[in-house]
């Protein structure tokens, strides 16, 4: 009985690992398929294939302002000034109606 359920054991065993190895290579080549694709319906465009990696980017520099020296947090979290503080009057700039545009030089 225990020669039977270790050779049972490892049957399913082997199965999951095939059906794993199986599953794998089909996500695998449906990325592929697709990447292929997109880049084919974008060279039909005339449109230049290019990876959008902004967001990474900007993941990376929020992650490494949390390590420089200086970016420490005070006993109350709150951070000291950068800079000064300018505090400026916001008004409308309005186009004259009947202006020359030849003067605008």
């Amino acid at each position: 009985m225990n020669v039977l359920s270790t050779l049972i054991s490892i049957a399913a065993r082997l199965v999951l690992a095939a059906a794993s190895i199986v599953l794998f290579l089909v996500v695998l080549a449906a990325g592929l398929v697709i990447f292929g694709v997109v880049l084919l319906w974008s060279l039909i465009r005339g449109r230049k294939p290019t990876l959008h990696t902004a967001t990474f980017r900007r993941a990376a520099e929020f992650r490494s302002q949390a390590f420089r020296p200086g970016a420490m947090h005070g006993m109350n979290g709150s951070r000291a000034p950068r800079g000064e503080v300018i505090d400026a009057e916001v008004r409308e700039v309005r186009e004259v109606p009947n202006a020359d545009p030849r003067l605008e030089r």
